[in-house]
């Protein structure tokens, strides 16, 4: 039988990270030819590894799971992330928004950079090799079985991501062996997913458009709840950040309210005072929403829009007015694992030290990245979270186990 000091399950960047930090003890297992296959779709292709927040900033994002998360971020954050990348000529920038990118606009920049590290540290790397299982040998260690042997090791870094993007390899396979290992998994869903609408509620001819900083609600499991954020219309239903950040919410069945215009009914009745003679479609562009939009709202509510504002009906001005401050939507389905983006859900991280990523019920057992239930929003968080659980368990497994 073979051996390592620390095999790490998934080349990912979480266990990228994992065996930069680790270095010439890590023997990395990957099922895929080649590493980072979903790092390479993220950000459409183009990565958006981190973003501008201090860690501070940065952490209020996470929800509950701040407190749990915070050690590894301050072990690797932005900046260290940055440098790296930068050691290995892979340069960032900045946009306005504060998302931070290659320089080359391509995910395999960041990929290429994060496992030229890897083998600089000296980490080795076993490609197309499927694990199994992994068990603890009566003797202490671990065996590690794959399609192609066995291999014994110290120490376990589980990388192996979610479920999401099941094409990439992405199958569930980390969380069997945490179960087997005496773990527990918290629900899994998928989340950063679109939802599709029943056919009636759909916007298809609005697919492509945008709208900022948006109002939305909807009832979930924790009740209901608010947010805001840009909105984007699809050819079956809504996407866009404030979408995906609450998808793992969002149930088959409900609805979901727009805020097209806050106040609508109100700032309706103003404009018919102030601008009589207008044409209604005319008019509503004073609300700033785009022009195809308008000629949706009003067809699906039956209001012809070349009417004059003096001419609106009581009614249909009440119906607008109340539409454009509450469109209701009615969700058909939420995205699949086959096509979301994270998972939501996945190890306990009551079972998990924060200062190592070290398995509070299997000593010598370490977790990075996807795998940990903790979700986070659009916009380089996870990506970074990857790497910085990744580093601190690498850079943990190599020191003495607590």
């Amino acid at each position: 039988m073979s051996s390592a000091p620390i095999i790490i399950i998934g080349a990912g960047p979480a266990g990228l990270l994992a065996a930069i930090a680790a270095g010439k003890q890590a023997l990395v297992l990957e099922r895929n030819p080649y590493p980072g296959k979903k790092l390479l779709l993220s950000g459409s292709g183009q990565c958006n590894f981190t973003n501008a927040l201090d860690n501070d900033d940065f952490l209020f994002h996470l929800r509950s799971a701040s407190h749990f998360l915070k050690p590894a971020l301050y072990a690797f954050d932005k900046d260290a992330f940055i440098d790296l990348l930068a050691r290995e000529g892979c340069g960032s920038a900045k946009r306005e928004d504060g998302k931070y990118f290659p320089e080359t606009k391509h995910s395999a920049s960041v990929r290429d950079a994060l496992y030229q590290a890897a083998v600089k540290s000296g980490a080795k790397f076993s490609f197309d090799t499927h694990v199994s299982s992994v068990s603890k040998q009566a003797g202490g260690g671990f065996a590690v079985k794959t399609d192609k042997t066995v291999i014994s090791a110290d120490r376990i870094i589980l990388a192996t991501g979610g479920k999401s993007y099941t094409q990439t390899g992405s199958d569930g396979l980390g969380y069997v062996i945490a179960k087997s290992l005496g773990h527990k998994i918290e629900p899994l869903t998928p989340a950063l997913a679109s939802v599709d609408l029943i056919p009636a509620s759909r916007f298809t001819d609005c697919a492509g458009i945008s709208l900022k900083n948006v109002p939305i609600a909807f009832c979930s499991p924790q009740g209901r709840i608010k947010d805001r954020g840009d909105l984007l219309f699809t050819h079956t239903g809504l996407s866009g950040p404030v979408i995906l950040n609450n998808a793992f919410l969002i149930k088959a069945g409900s609805s979901i309210a727009i805020s097209f215009v806050e106040g609508g009914a109100h700032k309706l009745q103003d404009l018919v005072l102030q601008e009589p003679k207008k044409s209604l479609q005319t008019a509503l562009k004073a609300f700033a929403l785009p022009t195809a939009l308008i000629a949706r709202i009003l067809g699906y509510l039956a209001i012809d829009g070349s009417q004059q504002l003096a001419q609106l009906k009581s009614k249909d001005r009440n119906l607008l007015g109340a539409y454009l401050q509450n469109a209701v939507f009615h969700v058909k389905s939420v995205e699949s694992f086959e096509t979301a983006m994270a998972t939501a859900g996945g190890i306990d991280l009551a079972d998990i030290r924060i200062r190592t990523m070290e398995s509070r019920i299997c000593p010598k057992l370490y977790f990075a990245g996807e795998i940990l239930n903790y979700h986070a929003p659009t916009g380089g968080f996870n990506i970074q979270l990857a790497a910085s659980t990744g580093w601190l368990a690498g850079s943990s497994a190599v020191l003495p186990p607590s």
